[in-house]
């Protein structure tokens, strides 16, 4: 993979060039034509597979089918290129316990997994950018993998406020944000509520409203084995394995009443934003997404061929290069 950028400092990260051409040439190695461009986006291709067995295919040069569902990465704190790793719990509202793991210096990154997974699922990416010389934070949400629930309903302002708490036990200032799902809501509001304290934001497969979220979603193979596989981390990681019932009833009740977020809303982004969407997410629609990336001035639309609501898990080599090559650029 070429490489793009270094961001040990604010300064490069803004000098950098960019690469686009070769964030292209992986789009087209995937099988598909594909746009990244500022309010821009190409619809790809079905791909037809005779196997009924798509789950189980392995992968070609490190791409999956985009209905497949790869392992987990590695957690960072267990594989972090020899850097050292300093992890630990923050207390939250409502008596919460926050797990954070960093790595790494230079211009701080968040990191924000979607709901019912935990932070391991990010560990690939964190990988990627701590060999991009930034420093990189994961967190657990509250009530997912090793962060405890605590007292209080689950809501998107109270999730943006945890990565405030985060980021002010480490004496963070400003990060970058860089969310999946009810992570890049997460990532979303921080902006919205919080603009200060937010460098860029790349936006995953987010949603502005309830009804952004596709109800055919549990009949998808992959998210089937997705819950399973939630599960089995649920109990591993969690201080309450017994309870994932109600950590998993907690998201849906976020998601079915939130957020509702207004035009005016969306509006109050401003810090770089890239909004992206996988052409076969099948769990949330693109129109939001698209609608959001129109609202925010000078934000950018990516639309990620051949891939599904894992793109990051799917086509890695992809993914990382789009989310480094909006780091780097202007």
């Amino acid at each position: 993979m070429p490489k793009l950028f270094e961001c040990a400092t604010d300064e490069t990260a803004q000098k950098a060039r960019v690469n686009r051409r070769a964030l292209m040439q992986l789009a087209l190695g995937g099988m598909a034509s594909g746009f990244v461009g500022h309010k821009a986006f190409a619809q790809a291709p079905s791909l037809a597979f005779a196997s009924s067995s798509v789950d189980k295919m392995p992968p070609i040069n490190g791409v999956y089918d985009w209905r497949a569902l790869p392992p987990t990465p590695l957690a960072l704190e267990a594989e972090s290129g020899g850097l050292p790793v300093d992890t630990g719990m923050v207390p939250a509202q409502g008596k919460a316990q926050l797990y954070y793991a960093s790595a790494g210096e230079g211009v701080p990154v968040m990191l924000l997994h979607d709901g019912l997974a935990n932070s391991n699922y990010m560990g690939d990416l964190a990988r990627a950018l701590l060999r991009a010389r930034c420093r990189v934070i994961v967190m657990d949400m509250r009530g997912h993998g090793r962060s405890t629930m605590g007292a209080l309903p689950l809501g998107y302002d109270l999730l943006a406020d945890d990565v405030l708490t985060v980021m002010a036990f480490l004496h963070l200032r400003r990060v970058a944000l860089v969310g999946w799902g009810d992570g890049a809501v997460q990532a979303l509001d921080v902006g919205m509520r919080h603009p200060s304290s937010v460098s860029r934001i790349f936006a995953f497969a987010p949603w502005s409203t309830p009804d952004g979220l596709l109800s055919r979603a549990g009949d998808i193979p992959a998210y089937k084995s997705f819950m399973e596989r939630s599960r089995q981390e649920y109990r591993q990681l969690s201080s309450t394995p017994h309870r994932f019932g109600d950590m998993e009833a907690a998201v849906q009740a976020m998601r079915s009443r939130q957020p509702n977020w207004t035009d005016a809303d969306i509006m109050r982004v401003t810090a770089p934003l890239w909004v992206a969407a996988a052409d076969h997410d099948g769990i949330v629609g693109r129109v939001q997404a698209e609608h959001m990336a129109a609202m925010v001035e000078g934000a950018g639309l990516l639309v990620l061929p051949n891939t599904s609501h894992f793109a990051f898990l799917q086509n890695p080599q992809l993914f990382t290069l789009a989310v480094e090559s909006f780091l780097g650029g202007r």
